[in-house]
């Protein structure tokens, strides 16, 4: 699949471009640029009837804004208090817990708050945050609890928003997106991020701030562990998304993180004993949750680690390849598997769709005399679905992998990276990372897009990894391409199959819709690489008109299945650009 090109979102970005843009938060008055910056945050404005939406709320969660403090400078910790003040919603109290702070203007701070809904404790000796912010949560009355460093900023509407979504969701966790503040005070580096993703948050930290607990649930499972100093949060997240599924998100910017040099909001070399930490929380987890794995360092992301999952038992992978009239790489395709995989178990079945070149016809006699391969031929007019419906119809293994025959695989434990991730109980697809023969990424993850799904950092080059890692940590994806998508068996027979009714386009998205609504997550396995010499079987579709006439029907077709789907990617995010795969913020 290709891009729709951005016409749309370029047009309304040179229409609504700002000539210049106020200072941030704490200033007065107006700074030029001598460019339009990518992204500007808009203080919010409260509702015309507040007392009316607050009394429409129903339930009225009660805040407790959790803050461990430790010499930071007077004049932020002063700002990180002024934006609790200033909340919307009044149902709130601030508890600061003091770490034995030395700095003089740390303690003036201090002394100088005033405030009925705020409390101030000061710890005899520093005990570090995790204890601190333990402290804190021992006298914390509300039934929900909020985390604000020290230094950072809520925005006046944080705790109106997160207690909206929980009045609508009765959700025990709920995170929003964040920006940073920058040395010079200005907001920059959103993160606007996808809805709840199980995966994404076993990669990266991905919901950190802000972030809502149930105040009960965090002391079931026991606070705030100082054995993770550094990456306690993180720890937390984890361990309380191991206890409950109502989780929402809530895509608005609710919180500045200051940008500082002992700060992870400037980078992970801030704090190298976190990176440790991150390591062990998740070969905690698990231990914890009796899922066996290992936990490796990732080149290129500095303090970040992925989970490699073991595959469980000797089962047998079955490899569906349609293939028509490619000999020469359907070989090169089945001989790289063979040759390059770690894996032994597996046995082809391949869907000759009428093949009549008599060099492809020696190949396919070739291949069939493979005793791990079967070929099945198949001449009816081309139907992608319906092809790998009958090979899988005739596999024997319990794994499913539907793979291209112009693929070659890159990375030799591809096979067990893919699998150890088909088997986790809540995954459904399993997609791996596409590289054209250049090295430039084919394929990534596929995102819904205003104009339709189209595949994520479509032909960028795949040395740098993108902001958040997107596309280099295994993330959580609406869908992934049927290039090469592994799923359990019996999962793929649970949701009934590829749809038959679409023959060329959009049938792995559609799949992957199936396996969303079915309550699965589609994952990307980054670390499976595999060359994908796109469209070689068939050739493109975007010169030939009778091609994009099919390609439109088939779209149509798709959202006649999915209508909730059209334009709607939860694991994309409404602030970013629609018809953009790079995760571009939208300018303002």
């Amino acid at each position: 699949m290709r891009l729709i090109p951005r016409a749309l979102s370029r047009r309304l970005s040179r229409a609504l471009r700002p000539p210049f843009r106020g200072l941030s938060h704490g200033h007065e008055g107006y700074r030029f640029e001598r460019k339009a910056r990518a992204y500007c945050y808009l203080p919010p404005r409260p509702p015309a009837d507040l007392a009316g939406a607050l009394a429409a709320l129903g339930e009225r969660p009660r805040f407790s804004v959790l803050t461990p403090v430790w010499n930071v400078e007077g004049r932020f910790l002063e700002a990180a208090v002024a934006s609790v003040v200033a909340q919307w919603y009044p149902d709130w109290e601030l508890i600061l817990v003091d770490d034995a702070s030395t700095r003089a203007d740390t303690k003036a701070a201090l002394d100088r708050i005033d405030h009925p809904n705020i409390r101030i404790l000061r710890a005899p000796e520093n005990r570090g945050i995790a204890a601190t912010t333990n402290a804190a949560l021992a006298e914390a009355t509300g039934d929900t609890i909020v985390f604000l460093d020290h230094d950072d900023l809520l925005t006046p509407d944080c705790l109106y928003e997160l207690a909206r979504t929980i009045a609508r969701t009765g959700a025990d966790f709920v995170y929003s997106d964040e920006d940073k503040i920058d040395g010079e005070g200005r907001y920059a580096s959103p993160f606007f991020k996808p809805d709840w993703s199980p995966d994404a948050l076993m990669s990266i930290m991905y919901t950190c701030h802000v972030t809502a607990m149930r105040r009960s649930l965090v002391e079931a499972v026991g606070g705030l562990r100082s054995g993770y100093d550094g990456a306690q949060d993180y720890d937390l997240a984890l361990r309380i998304t191991e206890r409950t599924d109502r989780i929402a998100h809530v895509p608005r910017v609710l919180y500045h993180w200051r940008i500082l040099p002992e700060s992870l909001a400037s980078g992970a070399e801030a704090k190298p004993y976190a990176h440790d930490a991150v390591r062990r929380l998740k070969e905690d987890a698990l231990v914890r949750r009796g899922t066996p794995g290992t936990v490796e360092p990732v080149a290129g992301l500095p303090g970040q680690f992925r989970v490699n999952y073991a595959p469980q038992g000797e089962l047998l992978v079955s490899i569906v390849v349609p293939s028509r009239n490619n000999g020469r790489l359907l070989t090169a395709c089945l001989d790289a598997v063979q040759t390059r995989s770690t894996w032994s178990q597996v046995e082809f079945l391949i869907l000759d769709n009428g093949s009549d070149a008599p060099e492809t016809l020696s190949a396919l006699d070739a291949l069939g005399r493979r005793a791990n391969v079967r070929v099945l031929p198949d001449p009816r007019p081309f139907n992608y679905s319906a092809l790998n419906n009958r090979g899988a119809a005739y596999a024997t293994g319990e794994i499913l992998l539907f793979l291209n025959d112009d693929t070659e695989p890159q990375t030799p434990d591809w096979l067990e990276r893919m699998i150890g991730y088909a088997q986790q109980p809540h995954v459904g697809a399993v997609g791996a990372r596409l590289h054209f023969p250049d090295g430039s990424i084919q394929h990534c993850g596929v995102v819904n897009l205003l104009d339709g799904p189209g595949h994520a950092f479509y032909r960028k080059p795949g040395t740098r990894p993108a902001d958040f890692g997107r596309d280099t940590l295994e993330y959580d994806w609406l869908a992934v391409t049927g290039a090469c998508l592994m799923i359990e068996r019996k999962k793929f027979e649970r949701v009934g199959g590829f749809d038959e009714s679409l023959p060329v386009a959009y049938n792995d998205v559609e799949l992957c819709l199936r396996l969303h609504g079915a309550g699965l997550y589609n994952v990307v396995c980054q670390a499976a690489v595999v060359t994908h010499h796109e469209s070689a079987s068939r050739g493109s579709d975007d010169a030939d008109p009778g091609k994009q006439a099919r390609l439109l029907a088939d779209r149509r077709r798709l959202w006649d299945l999915h209508p909730g789907f059209l334009a709607h990617d939860p694991f994309h995010n409404p602030n970013l650009e629609p018809n953009s795969g790079l995760f571009r913020p939208m300018r303002p």
